[in-house]
């Protein structure tokens, strides 16, 4: 990396902790996890001490064993429900829907959301909602709407990404968020994670937070926990419903899930039905109102993204490519033609971050991209990009091209790397904010 680009960077995230830090950051590791950490902590206390959270309540008043299967049913749902948050936003919702009035409740997340294994009419999304329009809708729930914006393989740092186009553009009311088996626990992703629910936010939706986990145990909750803790948000985590019955021997992985992550048909109805669960105890409660803080947790946010495909963005030179790509949901994107002189494909635009969006692979003809960024005339970075990769399967992935505190033009040319210029490549997409 060229020392004016470090001096960028550090410049960058300075800025953006004390003048900015509202409304960026981008893809770095200065921010430590313990950062994250003391943050939340600075805030648990007020949040213990209101119970709010369910585990704060279980503490103070030991739970009597279960017995019977009922009850061991009822103490997984009371499990799952990790805290009510303050209920203000969502009740204000749940007042529409009774008065009438359209209510539009979204999902966004990976391959869980989207339904892998269950179907788009028997996945958890499409089940809550329809379990939200019956409880709370008027006459029938007709003006009950339902957004899936699940896309397999997704973690956060492309939710943020494509949080406008396939959430914010439908004017969401309410809006439920998983990422927790395909999130990293680093800064970049719980920078990301952060960024979706202060857009959200900011957009006076009742945000919900929902916790997965693998057979392996994997779950990225905890952060996630600190950040939903520190803006007061409900959060619902079936990871700690499903341990729980796991550690007591009620329950094995394979009811659940018929592979290693996504949960079967009647997963899908369980997860729905804790959802059920917490609309029924967040309307009979009163809120516990929380004050919003108006700074973020990490540095390093980056809201009000924008993805920009061939419809949104024309290039300065389409070079040796042309339109259109190949990954659903990413079909408007530019792919390149080795039958060309691997001329570059040139974008021109005004931004603090900038991302990239490409197709990944773990085999065939793909070859290595080669980027080149200048922000306001200068060189700022230049390097390889790998398309194939043991991890790839066909699945949209994302890079950080640049991190600014202020608004640069930058230019970036893409081009096949040396070696790859008879490899095919694909871009999905450009995004800056």
């Amino acid at each position: 990396m060229k020392m004016k680009k470090v001096i960028a960077c550090a410049a960058a995230l300075m800025l953006a902790g004390s003048v900015l830090a509202g409304c960026g950051s981008g893809e770095s590791s200065s921010a430590s996890e313990g950062s994250v950490q003391s943050a939340a902590e600075s805030v648990s206390g007020d949040i213990g001490e209101s119970g709010s959270t369910a585990e704060s309540e279980a503490a103070s008043e030991p739970e009597k064993q279960p017995e019977t299967d009922e009850e061991w049913h009822e103490a997984m749902l009371k499990r799952s429900l990790t805290s009510l948050g303050d209920t203000t936003k969502l009740k204000e919702k749940i007042a529409k829907a009774r008065n009438g009035d359209k209510v539009t409740v979204a999902y966004i997340g990976g391959s869980i959301t989207e339904g892998i294994s269950a179907g788009p009419e028997k996945c958890y999304a499409k089940l809550s909602c329809d379990g939200f329009a019956e409880r709370f809708g008027k006459e029938g729930g007709s003006s009950i709407e339902y957004v899936n914006a699940g896309i397999s393989g997704t973690p956060s740092k492309l939710g943020n990404l494509r949080l406008q186009r396939d959430v914010l553009s439908h004017e969401p009311d309410i809006c439920f968020i998983e990422f927790a088996v395909n999130d990293g626990t680093d800064d970049e992703h719980q920078a990301a994670y952060e960024s979706i629910v202060r857009d959200l936010l900011d957009k006076d939706v009742a945000v919900v937070l929902l916790f997965s986990v693998t057979a392996e145990d994997y779950s990225a909750q905890d952060y996630m926990k600190q950040i939903g803790e520190y803006y007061g948000l409900p959060m619902i985590s079936y990871c700690d419903a499903l341990r729980f019955m796991f550690e007591n021997g009620r329950m094995k992985w394979e009811d659940f899930s018929d592979d290693q992550s996504h949960p079967n048909v009647d997963g899908h109805k369980l997860v729905a039905e804790m959802i059920d669960y917490f609309y029924s105890q967040a309307d009979a409660a009163d809120p516990v109102p929380h004050t919003a803080p108006t700074e973020p947790m990490s540095i390093m946010v980056q809201q009000g993204m924008q993805l920009l495909e061939n419809e949104d963005i024309e290039p300065v030179s389409l070079g040796s490519w042309k339109e259109g790509s190949t990954i659903a949901h990413f079909v408007n994107g530019w792919s390149y033609d080795p039958e060309g002189s691997n001329e570059p494909l040139v974008f021109k635009f005004t931004g603090k971050f900038a991302h990239l969006v490409y197709k990944e692979v773990s085999s065939g003809r793909f070859g290595t991209l080669h980027v080149k960024i200048t922000c306001d005339g200068e060189v700022y970075d230049e390097r390889d990009i790998k398309t194939v990769t043991p991890q790839g399967w066909g699945n949209p992935q994302t890079a950080m091209l640049g991190m600014q505190a202020a608004d640069k033009e930058y230019t970036v040319e893409i081009s096949m790397a040396e070696g790859s210029e008879e490899m095919y490549g694909e871009v999905l997409a450009i995004a800056h904010n």
